[in-house]
C-alpha cells in the first residue's frame, strides 16, 4: 500500500522555496516522531519514505500500513511547518491511496502509446562504480525502478537477470531536455541533473506492459539516489495517450 500527500506550501515571507528544503522538510517531519519511531524511519527511510518538492508543492510517499499509520496524521493535520527560523505555510493538501501492485499492472496494461515523457522535477543522480552518474542512462534507469519495484512490492518480484537484459535492450532515450546542476545536503553539494527524456520502448507485449507498470510506479517510488531526502522526483506522460483526451 502507498499513501501519496501533496501540501501545497508558502513562505510565510512570500519568498520562494528551494528545492534542496525538501531535505529540511523530511528532518521537520522526523522531529514530529516519538525517538524510536524517528529512529526506525531514519535507519530505513529509503524504504519506507520518498518525498520531493516541485516548486511550492511538497509530494511524500508512504510505503506500507505502519508508515502510514506513523506519518499520516502528522501530513493531514499540519497547518504549518517550522524549519527552525523559516516558517511555511501549508495551503492546501490532497492525498490518495495505492491499495497495491495491481493498480499499476492494471495502467501498464491501458497505456497505447511506446513513447513516455519522464520528467525529472526534483534534482536527481545516479551511483554508478562509486560516482555520480549525471545522466539518465536507460540501464540506471531501470535498475532504480525494479529495486523500489522489488521493495515496495514483494508479493510480485523482478528479479531475473534475463528480463533485465531484455528490457534494457528494447528501451531507448530518444530525446532529452536536461541541464546539471547540484543538491545541497548538508555541507555536500550533489552532482545532479534536471529536465525531461522521451522514452520509447520496443518490447513483447508482456514486458511492454510491465516497463510501462514501473513507470506508472516511478512518480510513487522515486529515481536514483536519496529520494527519501528530495531527491528523484518525476512526473510521467504518455504523450499519444495525452493527446487523444
Amino acid at each position: 500500500m502507498i499513501s501519496q500527500y501533496k501540501l501545497r506550501l508558502a513562505l510565510s515571507d512570500g519568498g520562494q522555496i528551494p528545492s534542496f528544503w525538501a531535505y529540511r522538510l523530511y528532518a521537520w517531519l522526523l522531529e514530529q516522531l516519538p525517538g524510536e519511531a524517528a529512529q526506525l524511519l531514519h535507519e530505513h527511510g529509503e524504504r519506507l519514505v520518498s518525498q520531493y518538492l516541485n516548486r511550492s508543492t511538497w509530494v511524500i510517499n508512504l510505503f506500507g500500513e505502519e508508515t502510514a499509520a506513523l506519518l499520516g496524521e502528522v501530513l493531514e493535520t499540519a497547518m504549518q511547518i517550522d524549519l527552525h527560523g523559516d516558517r511555511l505555510l501549508v495551503l492546501e493538501r490532497e492525498s490518495h491511496r495505492i491499495e497495491g501492485p495491481e493498480w499499476f499492472l492494471q495502467r501498464g496494461r491501458e497505456v497505447r502509446t511506446q513513447k513516455a515523457e519522464l520528467s525529472f522535477v526534483s534534482p536527481a543522480s545516479f551511483k554508478q562504480a562509486g560516482r555520480y552518474a549525471i545522466f539518465p542512462q536507460e540501464r540506471l534507469l531501470l535498475q532504480s525502478l525494479l529495486m523500489r519495484w522489488n521493495e515496495a512490492c514483494p508479493m510480485y518480484p523482478l528479479r531475473d537477470a534475463d528480463l533485465l537484459a531484455e528490457m534494457e535492450n528494447g528501451i531507448h532515450i530518444v530525446d532529452y531536455s536536461l541541464r546539471t546542476g547540484r543538491f545541497r545536503l548538508k555541507s555536500t553539494a550533489i552532482p545532479c541533473f534536471y529536465g525531461k527524456v522521451i522514452l520509447e520502448a520496443r518490447l513483447p507485449v508482456v514486458l511492454q506492459e510491465l516497463w510501462q507498470a514501473l513507470l506508472c510506479f516511478a512518480p510513487y517510488s522515486g529515481v536514483g539516489i536519496k529520494t527519501t531526502l528530495g531527491m528523484g522526483g518525476v512526473e510521467i506522460l504518455f504523450p499519444e495517450r495525452a493527446a487523444r483526451r
